[in-house]
């Protein structure tokens, strides 16, 4: 995979891991335009992958959601 930075790129399964979410509340977030899609990096295949930093916004994300 290349990146422009050295910052290490995760796949969809590790971000739900990490923040411990089920698949479909990250749909949600993109569904719902809480997230953007055209914000985040997706590798040739089309398939979303993230950088440590897109975390932060993913859980913004969901705080927002979790709080209205």
């Amino acid at each position: 995979m290349n990146t422009r930075s050295e910052e290490q790129l995760l796949s969809v399964s590790e971000v739900l891991r990490i923040l411990d979410i089920p698949r479909h509340r990250l749909t949600y977030l993109f569904e719902s335009r809480k997230l953007k899609s055209e914000d985040f990096e997706r590798l040739q295949n089309g398939q979303h992958v993230y950088r440590q930093s897109d975390l932060q916004k993913i859980r913004q994300a969901l705080f927002e959601m979790m709080t209205k």
